[in-house]
């Protein structure tokens, strides 16, 4: 197969969605502007109903959810053999997990966080939009 005969497809949000929740390993990178930079950090996550959930340590993720700032959560897969991929980028703002029924919801989901340390802030970032490509021969 040629280079000309790679697709590059877009996909549904419905797609994104499905890729969102069936991702292993739950790691995502979420990026936000801190101190007038970008940032883009690795998160553990989870997803419940049109919420994606992370912990954090206090720090720049939040302060940005104390915010309520306009975020972007991007997940993907690479398959390094065939030079096929997906990626989903999640729109929306992020949010400290205050409420203590959400609270009590949140800390049921499987989201353990893989670096060591108390995390004890639930974020909650409320996916505004999602938009994904992905890559593969025909």
């Amino acid at each position: 197969m040629s280079e000309t005969e790679i697709a590059l497809a877009t996909l549904s949000p419905d797609e994104c969605r499905a890729l969102l929740v069936t991702h292993r390993p739950r790691l995502g990178r979420l990026a936000f502007v801190a101190d007038g930079w970008p940032l883009v950090l690795p998160v553990n996550f989870a997803v419940d109903g049109d919420g994606v959930y992370v912990r954090s340590a206090a720090g720049s993720k939040v302060a940005a959810a104390a915010r309520c700032e306009r975020v972007t959560f991007q997940i993907d897969h690479v398959d390094e053999v065939w030079e096929e991929g997906w990626s989903v980028l999640a729109f929306g703002r992020l949010r400290l997990v205050e409420d203590p029924v959400e609270l009590a919801r949140a800390r049921r989901l499987p989201l353990r966080p893989w670096a060591s340390g108390d995390r004890p802030w639930f974020l909650r970032l409320e996916v505004e939009s999602l938009s994904g490509r992905c890559i593969a021969y025909p």
